[in-house]
């Protein structure tokens, strides 16, 4: 029992010596080896706080190579931490936030646009209850030219975003833009095409509010992915390299389509989805030698005549003369008064 008690003595007696000792064995780690540990976080919040484990902690998160916001950060907080942070080269910029107002975007924003050289992606958490109205009733932004980024992704929740009217994005390979208002005197299509974007490769846009117009010239572009572009009345795409082309849903729904106009230009197209009301006197798809898949949206087997789909379906097929791959649903109606009522009761897909 002496010798156990002896035994733990000893042992309290060293650790008090260690913690009375001033050396800081956690500041002691080298620069590199702190950076790493804090590169695994991906958080730059909580990378900031583990200043409180080591006095030489302080300033080294504002180093690293990435920055992470989880949706739990106050959009203000942001552009703080943009403003004090000092690595001249980012490498990855991600930002989740909830309902931000525009001027803190503007805030942070063009910082990241000089020192970007990497990927940016971008979420605004919306309440579940706000529209696309609400949204834009809270102004909109500029975007300024990222230079040197890869990729762009914003899913901008309905705020209104600004193209900017000069600048090149020397490096964009693939750039997506999702739930967003456009606004501001520059037109989308002239910021995208080969002059401001040479390197672009892929392009999505999915559920724009006031793009009546898109025009897209490109050298480099090999897939585009138009869904849900509500209000467009004119398409314009001209892109030699093209392999694969969507458009879903983006005339359909339009109040008028007799003011429709699409002019497709794609001679390299590989595969081409279609799903969108289609005229041949006002959609022109021009030369598709190469066209190998071709997807439409749905049939109506039975059913009153003149069903808009049905028509759209048999006209884009007459365009074709050969399609190796045909893919498209057929919809049967439940035997009911209610003709709305709808069971998709097979896909149906045709190899020549």
């Amino acid at each position: 029992m002496e010798r156990s008690d002896g035994e733990a003595a000893a042992k309290l007696a060293k650790l008090s010596a260690v913690a009375a000792s001033s050396e800081d064995r956690i500041s002691a780690l080298p620069d590199d080896v702190i950076l790493h540990i804090l590169r695994q976080l991906r958080d730059s919040p909580v990378a900031g706080r583990t200043s409180v484990l080591s006095r030489r902690w302080c300033s080294l998160w504002a180093l690293l190579p990435e920055v992470y916001f989880s949706g739990y950060t106050a959009p203000h907080h942001v552009a703080a931490a943009f403003a004090a942070h000092e690595a001249p080269v980012l490498q990855r910029i991600a930002v989740f936030v909830k309902d931000p107002p525009v001027d803190s975007l503007a805030a942070w924003l063009p910082i990241a646009s000089r020192r970007l050289c990497g990927d940016l992606y971008f979420l605004n958490i919306v309440r579940r209850n706000g529209g696309p109205d609400e949204a834009g009733e809270r102004g909109a932004f500029e975007l300024p030219c990222f230079e040197n980024a890869t990729t762009i992704s914003l899913h901008l929740g309905f705020l209104g975003l600004i193209t900017p009217p000069t600048g090149v994005f020397a490096q964009l390979t693939r750039l997506h833009l999702d739930h967003f208002r456009i606004q501001g005197p520059c037109g989308l299509g002239d910021a995208l095409s080969s002059p401001r974007c040479p390197s672009l490769r892929e392009l999505t846009l999915s559920d724009a509010r006031g793009l009546d117009n898109l025009t897209l010239h490109s050298e480099s572009l090999l897939t585009v992915k138009l869904t849900k572009l509500r209000g467009l009345q004119r398409l314009t795409v001209v892109a030699p390299a093209l392999k694969e082309l969507t458009v879903f849903y983006c005339f359909a729904n339009a109040p008028n389509l007799s003011q429709m106009v699409a002019c497709i230009s794609t001679p390299q197209l590989v595969s081409l989805e279609w799903s969108d009301a289609y005229d041949p006197m006002s959609v022109q798809l021009g030369g598709m030698s190469h066209l190998h898949c071709l997807g439409m949206s749905f049939y109506l087997v039975y059913g009153p005549n003149g069903f808009r789909t049905n028509s759209d379906c048999m006209g884009l097929l007459r365009h074709f003369k050969v399609i190796c791959s045909l893919s498209f649903a057929l919809i049967y109606p439940h035997v009911s008064s209610f003709f709305s009522y709808f069971e998709l009761c097979s896909q149906y897909s045709m190899l020549a």
